[in-house]
This record gives structure tokens, sequence and C-alpha cells, in this order.
């Protein structure tokens, strides 16, 4: 290492609390961009290089810096989105929010070789806008914010624990099972995402005919189920009631737990349920009344309602008190609390 390098390196020494300082700006400015883009985040990563790592830095790449300002990833922060399309959601908020260098960013889905596969991701070199708030110290300091899917991620994880980018590079068959496997997640971003387009078309459609009362012949599922037990004008009748009853507040929580009762009671469809809750909720509601209503609790989860419609359903459905404990167990998994539960439904009802 050469003086110029050394004296790099001791300023990086009397100036890293001035990292920190930006690191705790830049990452609650990158949080504030996470949540007015309203996409889904994996994680958000950030760093400041360490001392070893900058000397290992300057001792490879020394050449290509004057000072410390030079070194534009001291300071990195990384946001992992689960869908690739929505990188470019997340870029356009940062281009926003922060000033960029375009001279030292890059895209690298614009410049991959078409016949090869690889790492995709947006890489920014930023700096803080001055908004009169901002310490002047810190806004001569640039630093990097990286932009990329959640297979994107795994791929650079994998890439580098595995040695791929190393100074001698890798036998050629390695290369090319690398290669192969970058194609796969690609491939697999772009399902991913059409998948999850899919997923918010068929929430849409059934969201507006459980609005409309025409959902019936809509197969339970858990996309179904948590759209009804939301917007079904009965269920929210029967959970205001239930909250009545208790002088309770209901939260709204997720039913995916009992889509599997729901399936044992051969429950099918919305059809199926809205009928359950025509023909059973007298029952429930009596059962709600002796079990909850006496309680002291005050709030109450909106699978209240799946809870005792169902039980009520064994009763007045005709099944018999061993069938009643196999039903128990689908949620309890254990033999004897299951049969307890059995014995109580029946001998209450």
């Amino acid at each position: 290492m050469n003086q110029k390098e050394r004296t790099i390196l001791e300023t990086y020494k009397t100036q890293k609390s001035d990292f920190v300082k930006l690191e705790q700006i830049a990452l609650k400015q990158v949080q504030k961009i996470v949540d007015e883009c309203d996409v889904r985040i994996y994680t958000i990563n950030h760093r400041i290089k360490e001392e070893k790592s900058l000397a290992g830095k300057l001792e490879r790449k020394g050449e290509k810096y004057t000072t410390l300002l030079d070194i534009t990833d001291i300071l990195g922060l990384r946001i992992v989105c689960f869908f690739a399309d929505d990188v470019d959601l997340v870029a356009k908020k940062v281009e926003s929010v922060f000033d960029i260098d375009w001279e030292e960013s890059i895209d690298k889905r614009k410049y991959l070789d078409i016949k090869s596969f690889g790492y995709l991701s947006v890489h920014y070199i930023c700096s803080l806008k001055d908004d009169g708030t901002v310490p002047p110290e810190l806004l001569k300091i640039r630093f990097e914010v990286q932009m990329c899917s959640l297979l994107q991620h795994v791929w650079a994880v994998m890439e580098h624990d595995l040695g791929y980018k190393t100074k001698f590079g890798v036998p050629a068959a390695v290369s090319r099972e690398f290669s192969r496997l970058a194609g796969l997640l690609e491939i697999a971003d772009e399902h991913f995402s059409r998948i999850r387009d899919k997923v918010s078309i068929y929430t849409t459609q059934v969201h507006q005919k459980i609005v409309e009362d025409n959902a019936a012949d809509i197969p339970i599922d858990l996309v179904s189920l948590e759209e009804y037990m939301r917007y079904s004008k009965s269920m929210s009748s029967f959970l205001e009631n239930i909250s009545k009853t208790c002088h309770a507040e209901i939260l709204n929580e997720s039913p995916e737990n009992y889509l599997n009762q729901l399936a044992w009671l051969k429950k099918e469809t919305l059809g199926d349920l809205q009928n359950m809750l025509v023909e059973d909720s007298e029952l429930a509601m009596q059962m709600i009344e002796k079990t909850l209503a006496v309680t002291d609790l005050d709030i109450f989860s909106s699978t209240v309602a799946l809870r005792f419609l169902c039980r009520a359903e064994l009763i007045i459905g005709g099944y018999t008190e061993k069938q009643a404990a196999d039903f128990f167990y689908l949620s309890t998994k254990d033999k004897q609390r299951s049969l307890r539960y059995a014995k109580e439904l029946f001998s209450d009802n």
C-alpha cells in the first residue's frame, strides 16, 4: 500500500462517524421510499465497509482513487423486491429522492449480453439532496443503492459465497452451470410476476362477485375465503352481532387455518359457506353467548365466526362425537384434547 492509499485509509478512520450518520439518514429515506411505492419488499440490507475490506479494495484498485470521496460504495444499501418488475417502481422513486450520479450508476439489465445470463440489478450512486437539514459534510459523500428481485439477490449471494467471482476465474464447466442456473432464475422471476398478476386479477373478480352477492359458485380457497370474510354482507352482519353480544372489537385476521376444517365439512364453494351461515348462525350465536360473552376479552379475531359456525355445523349436520373428534384433531393434532372438545360440544348441546 502506497502513501496515497494509506492517507485515504487514515481519512476513513477519522471520518467514519460521518458514514454512520449518513447511513441512518439514507436508511430512513429508503424505508420511506419502499412504503410510498406500495410494493412487497423482502428486505433492505445496509452496511458500512469495514476498514479491512476498504484496505483490500485500495490494494486492488487504489490507482482509481485520489481521495476518500472518490470511493462510492463505502456505504451501501440494497433493496430486495419480491418481484423483478417492482424494481423499476422502486428505482424511479429513488431517482426522485436522492441525487443520482448517472455517470457512475448502472442498470445491469441494459448491458447484459444477449447470449448470456447473470445477475441483473440496478446500481445507483447517490448523494443526499440539500434540503437545509442535512449537515454539509454529508452532502459530499456518495453511497450506493442497489435494487434487485429476490431471485436476483439469491443469485448474487450464491455467486459470491461459491467464489464464482474470483481472481483466476472458474472452470468452464462450472461457469456453464452458473449460466444455466441464472437462466432458470430469470425465467422463474418472470413467472412469479405473472402468477402475482393472475392472483391480483382473480382477487378483484372474486371481490366484485362477493360485493354483488353473486359468488355462490366460487370455490373456497385462501383468496376467496379472505374476501368473503371481509366483504360479504352476511358475514359482516354476523361479525357485527358477535361484536355487540360480546362487547368486543373484531380484529380481521387470516382465515387460512379454517381451510382444512371447511373442506372436512365438505364446504367447497362460497355458496356452501353462505348456506352454513344461514342455517347454523342461530346455534353458533347461542354457543358464543355461553362461552365468549361472559369473558373479559375486548378483542376477538374475525375467525371466531368460522370457529363457532363449524361447531354448530357438527351438531346440526348430524355428525357423531367420534367424527367431531376427528374434526378437532385437524387443528389440535392431539387425540385426547380432540376427544375432550368433542365430548364437551355434544354435552353442552
